[in-house]
């Protein structure tokens, strides 16, 4: 491969995981979440308000300061998760909305089993707690439905994108606001390079085509989401 299409090909990657990654984990992981919040606010007992969550915010306290670190880490989240997305996508089966589905489900019982536990008091205070408990599952899934979308529509020959000065302007106005995401983008671009300069080798391509190994591998990725349910079943459990 040549050094300029090395660099071509590691600055489109880059540009992918930030054009598609941050405004989906913005808004649905960043926004969502404090939507998530406000109405749990709502619906439950005045006693919550004033105490400090697991995640160290106030119950009941909408500041600039925290709705900003909730989109930073909305952000962040959302390229972590435009780069998993590409790494489990060689290996869905079955038409679009099926593989969409399946990414939304795996989105939400693995994250959701890290954002759902029973060794705090969130989950205790929230009420209802069916309600808390679904609302921290469903936006993980809403995430996963969404960036597997966004990822392969600006990825597509042709995405307005592309076109002229958005290609490298949309980058840079993305990242600004969020410059806490930079170490983030820095061990994505690492590890994009490394991939980059293995891909020649075609071991990828040697695992597709090998029934055996794409088994194996698609059998590693369900173990992943089966792990994250038996988690999250475990949690609701003690919580409820």
């Amino acid at each position: 491969m040549s050094t300029n299409r090395f660099a071509y090909d590691l600055g489109e990657g880059v540009r992918l995981l930030v054009v598609a990654g941050i405004p989906v984990g913005v808004i649905v992981a960043g926004i969502g979440s404090r939507l998530a919040m406000l109405l749990l606010r709502l619906t439950s007992p005045d006693a919550v308000r004033g105490v400090q969550s697991d995640d160290d915010f106030t119950i009941g306290q909408v500041t600039l300061a925290g709705t900003y670190h909730l989109l930073l880490l909305g952000a962040g989240f959302g390229i972590i998760g435009a780069a998993a997305y590409q790494w489990v996508r060689p290996w869905l089966l079955g038409p679009w909305w099926f593989r969409r589905l399946t990414v939304a489900l795996g989105s939400g019982v693995v994250v959701g089993s890290m954002l759902v536990h029973a060794d705090g008091i969130d989950f205790r205070v929230l009420k209802p707690t069916w309600l808390a408990i679904g609302l921290f599952i469903a936006l993980p899934a809403l995430f996963g439905l969404a960036i597997g979308s966004a990822v392969d529509r600006i990825e597509r020959p042709g995405s307005w994108t592309t076109r002229g000065w958005k290609r490298w302007a949309l980058p840079i106005v993305l990242v600004v606001p969020f410059p806490p995401t930079l170490p983030i983008l820095l061990v994505a671009t690492a590890v994009l390079a490394v991939w980059l300069m293995v891909r020649p080798l075609g071991a990828v391509e040697w695992l597709r085509r090998s029934t055996g190994n794409g088994f194996v591998v698609r059998a590693l990725w369900l173990g992943i989401a089966l792990l994250g349910l038996v988690a999250l079943r475990n949690d609701i459990t003690a919580i409820t």
